[in-house]
């Protein structure tokens, strides 16, 4: 790091990850460029409806129609890819909220709730994104930190935390400065009770960032640079943040359910799972994949769980 910058400062610090560098693509825009390709391939994209349930066959589990605030919209097959909205369709699928996992010691954990909420803080630095540069003038890729190294407040050095913590940041040249964030916190109660997803993001009420996201994020940023050192105030105000639901070990499930559902259940790697979707749609015409196999539900009751992270990031 000290090849690339020569004002880095961090201390304590025993490993940082920084992707190749690569593209950018904002996400609504991407959306939308996706829409047009489907709808180029005669998909009809229906907006604005609301999901109330599901219709189901007099003879067997699977779903017949879904019901909505339209009307009942008959199908042969759903796909579920909702992002934080996961747990409502699992609910109205009838799906168990309490599941058994097999532990690492052959142990059956009984009642362990299937899904939790964690709070997802990000925010941007209103800096020219060329502020952040190489000493050899590249742009940089994301870098993510972590350490458990004391952080102290870069405006009144006040102590934030003396726990592990964690951030990600990279220049943005749609947002104009330089955007990341930092780990998220559970929020709710157990299994996710309490929380309301909607109105999501911006316009939430709850779980939206605070001052001090703002002044932990922006010492983040000192601690490890010091061209930050006295930027705090730099640091853009206005409602941001978002919901992730997490599976049990915060991995995705990809699996069919009610013998016509496939449900992608992305444990937060939302946007970044949209590759999935090939993979996904040769399942649905039967060809299976053996990259989706490790994320099937079956492994929480066979013990064959991912790696715990050792991060304040659980998805790491």
């Amino acid at each position: 790091m000290k090849k690339m910058f020569g004002d880095w400062q961090a201390k304590g610090i025993t490993s940082v990850l920084h992707e190749k560098r690569g593209g950018y693509a904002n996400n609504t825009s991407a959306i939308y460029g996706l829409a047009d390709k489907a709808e180029a391939e005669g998909v009809r994209i229906l907006t604005g409806i609301t999901v109330k349930g599901f219709q189901y066959g007099s003879n067997s589990s699977a779903v017949t129609g879904v019901e909505t605030d339209k009307g009942l919209i008959k199908c042969d097959q759903v796909i579920i890819g909702a992002g934080p909205w996961a747990k409502s369709f699992w609910e109205m699928l009838e799906l168990p909220n309490e599941i058994t996992i097999k532990g690492s010691d052959g142990k059956l954990n009984t009642k362990i709730p299937m899904w939790h909420y964690w709070m997802l803080t990000e925010g941007v630095l209103r800096v020219d994104p060329d502020f952040l540069k190489t000493d050899s003038g590249e742009m940089p890729p994301v870098i993510h930190v972590d350490t458990d190294a004391p952080l102290y407040s870069n405006t009144d050095q006040s102590l934030i935390t003396d726990k592990l913590w964690g951030i990600y940041y990279k220049p943005d040249f749609h947002f104009k400065g330089i955007q990341g964030g930092a780990s998220p916190y559970k929020v709710g109660k157990p299994g996710g009770e309490g929380v309301k997803v909607d109105p999501y993001g911006p316009k939430s009420a709850d779980f939206v960032i605070s001052d001090e996201f703002g002044d932990m994020w922006t010492s983040a940023l000192a601690f490890c640079h010091k061209r930050f050192e006295g930027k705090s105030h730099l640091f853009k105000k206005g409602a941001t943040g978002g919901l992730g639901c997490f599976t049990p070990d915060s991995f995705p499930v990809f699996d069919q359910f009610r013998e016509n559902v496939y449900m992608i259940a992305d444990s937060n790697h939302g946007y970044k799972m949209i590759g999935v979707g090939k993979l996904v749609s040769d399942e649905v015409l039967g060809e299976k994949s053996s990259l989706l196999e490790p994320f099937r539900f079956s492994r929480y009751e066979q013990g064959k769980l991912h790696p715990t992270s050792n991060s304040p990031f659980p998805w790491s």
